[in-house]
């Protein structure tokens, strides 16, 4: 008879706990399973499949700029951009280190690069643009060993005549956080490129056209293996300009060495077929990612290349003003054409003597005496008897301390003085010697070159003002035109037509018999106005403002010359000669 054999209790206990044990472990993985399949499922699924494939955003090729005969002067030119997409990379010190030896860049700056933009790991980082074809070709053979490197080709803008209408043109680069709270535009993003100057930043919604999406996917290498998804992207919106490409190179040939500005237009249309600027720059340094060493050379050099004088600069008018001076004295009934004024040389007002720039004076002149020969102490006399309100309500008819209207940004308004104005900046009254100082363009009055376009534009059709425009049309990446810049009226002065005509009179014989005489050509029935105007800073400004055939105005011209000396002798002849490549007349012998 066997005995029958008992557990201990300790066993019994021992199994008891190694059950619950078992079946804890079991409970927490089951829960661990369907916490990782429920409830992360989607997003662990979403991870694998970022794993597997990339998705790449396409840069649009902005539109082209053409001249008004058609010819290119802004495209676009591929270029082979270096990224690194910070997900991709298991060891960024290592990859860093070889890729900075491949094309020539410090791995510190590849790092930091990277580093910076890694709230956003599955976006590429772009680390070198423009990579020349040899290094292109070594980076591609050593794509096992660059794993999250990848090579994209992009457009990239190209000014094919470098500096010629930099400043019309303008300029684009990488979007700032500034401008993408103040665009407010969803489709922008950090890293797009957007105009930044000129036409490029006026137009930038036209030329920016629409970006491309693709899917790829890609083996662990990060080698694309196939394409899941593809949207081309959209070519922006290509620029007709109403510039003629011959002309501005030859004005800004008779402006090299100079600072200064030439403008053509026409008077009736208000098409700008000139605006050249000097000292300029070459648009193209903007193109890539400019040190700043390069930055601070161009932005602190004494000659402001950025700056586009004939539109952003303001300058006292000299003696181009005594045209709106002529023209309130005629209005107001304070001259006429038969009224003559006798010049000594000297303007006596109290204590203060005014003196005219012919020291011995010009003796007896009427109106069209004074405005071809430019006797300051006639126009004192008008200055003096007008006053500053009535002056004040003709600058206003003219539009002076309005932007003209002409697209491009950044347009200054310059400066009107008045009692209000001197009394605001100043904390001083207005005495009757600023009244003169006004009548001849001096003084406080600062206007752009632009502004005093305006004026001659006005003189030449008689009290019309064209809205001035440098694009003639916009056309689609399919050749269509979708939008025409009409002409268009943005002023009507109200001037009698008889005033017009006489201040029309008095700036021919400006021409044929006073201080224009070095614009004059026989071939041209020309009418315009010199200036010279005081510079406490330095040389004189020289100006000169025309326009012509004076029966059929065609053309209206401005020149400026910074600190250039006498507009007869410095501004006219410029004129002269721009006329006569405009009008293809022959060269005098």
């Amino acid at each position: 008879m066997k005995e029958s054999s008992t557990v201990p209790e300790e066993v019994k206990q021992r199994i008891n706990w190694l059950l619950i044990f078992i079946i804890v472990s079991f409970c927490f993985l089951a829960i661990n399973l369907w916490y990782l399949q429920v409830i992360k499922g989607e997003e662990f699924k979403e991870r694998a499949v970022k794993n597997c494939i990339r998705s790449l955003v396409e840069e649009a090729p902005r539109g082209h700029i053409y001249d008004r005969k058609g010819e290119v002067l802004v495209t676009n030119r591929p270029v082979v951009v270096v990224s690194i997409i910070p997900e991709e990379v298991e060891n960024l010190e290592e990859l860093s280190k070889r890729l900075g030896g491949i094309i020539d860049l410090p791995e510190e700056v590849i790092r930091e690069k990277v580093e910076k933009h890694s709230a956003e790991p599955f976006k590429p980082v772009e680390i070198l643009e423009d990579c020349p074809l040899a290094l292109t070709i070594e980076i591609e053979e050593r794509k096992t060993e660059l794993k999250g490197v990848v090579l994209e080709v992009k457009p990239r803008r190209n000014y094919l005549n470098q500096e010629l209408a930099a400043h019309s043109l303008g300029y684009v680069g990488e979007i700032d956080q500034e401008e993408l709270q103040k665009l407010g535009n969803p489709q922008l993003q950090g890293g797009d490129i957007v105009g930044k100057a000129g036409l490029e930043k006026y137009y930038d919604s036209f030329l920016r056209g629409k970006k491309g999406q693709k899917e790829v996917e890609v083996d662990a290498l990060g080698r694309e293996v196939a394409t899941l998804f593809s949207q081309k992207p959209v070519a922006g919106n290509d620029l007709l300009l109403t510039m003629d490409k011959d002309l501005q190179t030859y004005a800004e040939n008779l402006l090299e060495g100079k600072r200064g500005s030439i403008i053509l237009s026409h008077p009736y249309s208000g098409e700008i077929l000139v605006l050249a600027n000097k000292p300029s720059f070459d648009p193209n340094w903007f193109t890539e990612e400019i040190s700043y060493a390069d930055w601070e050379k161009i932005s602190l050099d004494p000659d402001y290349p950025l700056i586009n004088r004939a539109v952003q600069s303001i300058y006292s008018p000299g003696s181009t003003f005594k045209i709106v001076t002529a023209l309130a004295a005629l209005e107001e009934g304070v001259t006429d054409s038969q009224r003559k004024i006798y010049c000594s040389g000297n303007f006596k007002l109290a204590d203060q003597v005014f003196t005219c720039w012919k020291r011995g004076g010009h003796g007896n002149l009427n109106l069209i005496g004074a405005l071809a020969h430019s006797c300051n102490v006639y126009f004192y006399t008008l200055g003096k008897e007008l006053g500053v309100q009535k002056m004040g309500r003709y600058m206003d008819k003219l539009g002076l301390g309005e932007k003209v209207g002409i697209d491009l940004p950044a347009e200054a308004t310059g400066v009107i003085p008045s009692p209000e104005w001197k009394q605001r900046e100043f904390k001083e009254i207005w005495f009757p010697g600023d009244d003169v100082n006004l009548s001849i363009g001096q003084g406080y009055l600062l206007l752009t070159p632009l502004q005093m376009h305006s004026i001659i534009c006005a003189v030449a059709t008689a009290g019309d003002i064209y809205r001035p425009h440098l694009v003639k049309e916009i056309i689609s990446p399919e050749g269509e035109v979708f939008e025409k810049t009409e002409p268009e009226i943005s002023k009507k002065v109200n001037i009698s037509a008889n005033t017009f005509q006489l201040i029309q009179k008095g700036l021919r014989a400006t021409i044929l018999e006073g201080t224009g005489w070095q614009a004059n050509t026989k071939e041209l029935s020309l009418a315009g106005k010199t200036g010279t105007a005081q510079n406490p800073q330095g040389e004189s400004h020289a100006w000169f403002v025309g326009f012509a055939p004076l029966e059929k105005p065609e053309v209206c011209i401005t020149v400026f010359v910074e600190n250039g000396g006498e507009g007869g002798e410095v501004a006219a002849p410029l004129a002269r000669e721009m006329l006569e490549k405009y009008f293809n007349l022959p060269e005098p012998e």
